[in-house]
Formats: C-alpha cells, structure tokens, sequence
C-alpha cells in the first residue's frame, strides 16, 4: 500500500511541474513569435538606395512611385516590392562581333565575328552597292527606370532590331569610301535614328555613344576597290603632270606673247616716225620744189647719177665726148668729166 501511495504522489507532482513548463513554453513561444514579426516587419519595411541607382516600388504588383533620391527610405511589408534600376551604369552591346575572351594586363582579347549581323550593304541608293562587314559598339544608359522594367520584354533585343535596322538604312545612304573614312560621321547619323526607334517603344533607355570599330571590305570588292584605288592615284598623277604642264606653258607663252606685241607696238612707232619724217622731207622737199623747180629737178638728177655711177660698172667711150653728154643729157661737162675720173680712180 505504501509503495502504490508513494508512486501516485510522484506521479501527482510530475504532472504539475508538466503543466508548468507547458505554460511557460507557450508564453516564450509567443514571445519569440512577437520578436520574429517585429525583426521582419522592421528588415521588411526600410530599404537603401544608392547613387548610382533608381528604385521602383510596386504596390500589389502595381508601380506605386519610382524613388531617385539616394538614402534609407520606407515602403510598406508585404504590399510593397522594391526593384532597383542602375540608373549611372552604361551598358555596352556589341554588333557585328562577339568578344569570346576578355584580354588581361598580359593578353589580348580574342573576338569572333558576326557574319548575319556584319555584312551591310553600302552606297545601295545609286546603283553601285558593295558588301562590308562592319563592326561597332553601342553604349546606353537606362533613362526611364518605369518604362525600362515594364514596357519592353527584351530590351537588348529590341536594341539589337532597332539598331540593325538603323543601320542598314543608314549605310545605304553613304558611299564605300564614307563608310571607310567618315566613320564618326556615319555614327552620328545612326545614333538619332536608333534613339527615335527605342522613343517609339517606350523602352527607357538612352543611346550615348554609336562607335563603328572596323569596317572590312570582301575580298572581291576589296579587289576591285584597289583597282579602283589604283586608277584613281593614276588619274590624279596625270592630272597633276597636266596642271604642271599647265602651269608652265601658258605663262611661257603669255610671256612670248607679250614680247611679241611690245615688239610689234615698237615696229609700229618706228614705221610711224619714219612715214611721218618721210611726209615732212616731202612736204619740204615739195615746198622747195614749188620755189624752184629747176633747181630741185638738177639736184635729184645729179644725185641719181652720183648713185648709179658709184653702183655700176660703166664703160665709156670717149673717142666721142659730146655723145656721151648727148646720152644723159647733160649740159654740165665738168661733172661729168670729175665723176669717170673718180670712177676710173
């Protein structure tokens, strides 16, 4: 009897400590519960935005507002949802190539090429269209964090489209030498288009930088545009000869030509001088002639004389004086007689 007295009493006594820590349990346990929702309500209801980043919040899945000032700010557990936007990052997109290993302080980066995206057909407005490959690198930054998140599923994607087309529309437009040698200008005629493209999708995102990287001709038209080349260095070397030739001929003969008229301008005075000496020994000669005509007629004829006996060989005979002076009718014996003489002398 003692014995089943004893047991009842210990078992008694464990069942009242039992209830006593069921109680105290079940108090921590809310405690510890209470601590819990309050540690997540707290981590749950502040969130940090950095500077170099935007944060849209979503109530229900609802875009509530779009937070843009850096700092610890509030948001609503469990209805609201954070997502972070790099608002400062610029993206880069490659196309035409791909970068398949990024180079080190001691190796080079190694590229593949894009073959489908690459090949661009250029000058194909004018009927003398030639295919290049073209490589080139985009850069953006995301402008409009709401748009960004919402309004495009791919935006890569829908870059990569806009910027194809883009392109092949613009490069259409230029010539095989622009795309070679006017790549900045080329660039700036592609970013604008691109920008209007994402604008029309609603894509969040700006267009900084379009750099064209390489542009390759095929090797049929890299051929032929040598040829080119070639006929064109060709060409310019004649016409430098021409111009040359140009350059020295003509004043060569702008001066002959000049010579030649300062010199007919002289001949021209002198002839003028002389026929105006000419008219005024006339006009004496005449006025003379007017005062004593017999005179004047003698004096020619004795100088006419003079010139044709100092000119010729003459013969005379003179075994018969009075014909000669028959012959030129000469009164004046004595100087005709002094003129054989010194003739004969």
């Amino acid at each position: 009897m003692n014995d089943q007295f004893n047991n009842q009493k210990r078992e008694d006594v464990i069942d009242v400590n039992f209830n006593k820590f069921k109680k105290g349990a079940k108090k921590y346990v809310v405690v510890i519960i209470i601590v819990l929702l309050v540690a997540f309500i707290g981590l749950n209801s502040f969130y940090m935005v950095d500077s170099r980043e935007n944060a849209v919040v979503l109530r229900f899945g609802q875009v509530s507002k779009v937070v843009t000032s850096a700092g610890l700010n509030f948001k609503v557990p469990i209805a609201d949802t954070v997502r972070k936007v790099p608002t400062e990052k610029v993206f880069e997109m490659e196309y035409g190539f791909k970068t398949a290993l990024q180079g080190t302080s001691n190796t080079n980066p190694e590229y593949t090429t894009s073959n489908d995206e690459a090949k661009v057909i250029v000058d194909g407005a004018n009927n003398n269209a030639s295919l290049i490959m073209l490589s080139l690198i985009v850069q953006y930054k995301i402008d409009d964090p709401r748009d960004y998140l919402f309004n495009v599923d791919d935006v890569e994607g829908t870059l990569r489209l806009a910027l194809e087309d883009a392109v092949r529309n613009s490069y259409q437009t230029f010539t095989l030498d622009d795309a070679r040698t006017n790549k900045e200008m080329i660039d700036n005629a592609i970013l604008p288009e691109i920008q209007k493209k994402l604008e029309n999708y609603g894509a969040g995102i700006l267009i900084t930088t379009v750099k064209t990287q390489n542009v390759e001709l095929l090797p049929a038209v890299d051929e032929a545009y040598r040829q080119k080349e070639n006929a064109n260095q060709y060409m310019k070397g004649k016409l430098e000869e021409a111009e040359k030739y140009n350059n020295t001929i003509i004043p060569q003969a702008q001066a002959e030509a000049q010579k030649i008229e300062q010199e007919a301008f002289g001949y021209r005075a002198e002839v003028i001088a002389n026929a105006k000496a000419a008219v005024a020994q006339y006009d004496a000669l005449y006025d003379e002639y007017l005062t004593n005509p017999e005179i004047v007629k003698e004096k020619y004829y004795i100088e006419a004389m003079q010139n044709f006996v100092t000119q010729n060989n003459i013969v005379l005979d003179l075994t018969n004086e009075s014909d000669i002076y028959k012959f030129f009718n000469l009164e004046n014996e004595d100087v005709i007689k002094q003129q054989v003489t010194e003739k004969d002398n």
